[in-house]
């Protein structure tokens, strides 16, 4: 790979995570306070596991003990994906495509390996659904 090729795509792989966070603020947009609320919350509360996994993961070297490597940003992938998927259903596909279409950037940049990339987003996915699950509102038209 050329390096110019490599600053591209290195570009494209640091602007993945921003730009979701993006499209996952604007998710709930034309949808009652009460969902876009629960929507927000069980959102944060799933990024907010990410960070504490790889605060517990730094200090206790979990992944490491298994010859792994934990990616943060394909866990912040992950659950952001989950998140808005669980929110939107119909956006599952497109966003799940993305997700897949990331970590094999990520595959091909060398930042980790595969089993880096799923071992961690599993953990984070697992979470996102569990917190959505948990914090859905009771209403089904507060949500698709």
């Amino acid at each position: 790979m050329s390096p110019a090729t490599y600053r591209i795509l290195d570009a494209v792989a640091d602007s993945f995570d921003p730009l979701l966070a993006i499209i996952a603020l604007i998710c709930p947009l034309r949808r009652k306070p009460r969902a876009i609320l629960f929507y927000y919350l069980s959102a944060a509360a799933a990024i907010g596991f990410v960070y504490f996994v790889r605060a517990i993961d730094g200090r206790e070297q979990i992944w490491r003990s298994f010859g792994l490597d934990f990616s943060t940003h394909s866990a912040f992938a992950a659950s952001l994906a989950v998140s808005m998927g669980a929110f939107r259903r119909n956006w599952i596909a497109p966003l799940a495509l993305i997700t897949v279409l990331y970590f094999s950037l990520e595959l091909i940049m060398r930042y980790h390996g595969l089993l880096d990339i799923l071992s961690s987003a599993m953990v984070a996915a697992l979470a996102a659904l569990v917190l959505h699950l948990a914090i859905k509102p009771s209403s089904a038209d507060d949500a698709d």
